[in-house]
């Protein structure tokens, strides 16, 4: 099904790479044992709603559209 959308395939190796980088920052941030500056707690939080967003959009990918949307 993936090869009959190549748009959707690479939509999805962007979205696993941007995990994985998100993930490794995070990691990264988590390893830290000094006190948390303003903007590395900014930046966490950033990241943790990149990845929601990314979790809501991949929660569209999967649900069928309606067919009483489509012409």
């Amino acid at each position: 099904m993936l090869k009959e959308m190549p748009h959707t395939s690479q939509r999805l190796n962007s979205l696993r790479q941007e995990i994985s980088d998100l993930r490794a920052l995070n990691a990264g941030f988590l390893e830290k044992k000094k006190r948390i500056t303003a903007f590395e707690q900014s930046a966490l939080e950033l990241r943790a709603h990149r990845l929601l967003e990314i979790k809501e959009e991949l929660n569209r990918m999967l649900n069928k559209p309606d067919a009483a949307a489509w012409w």
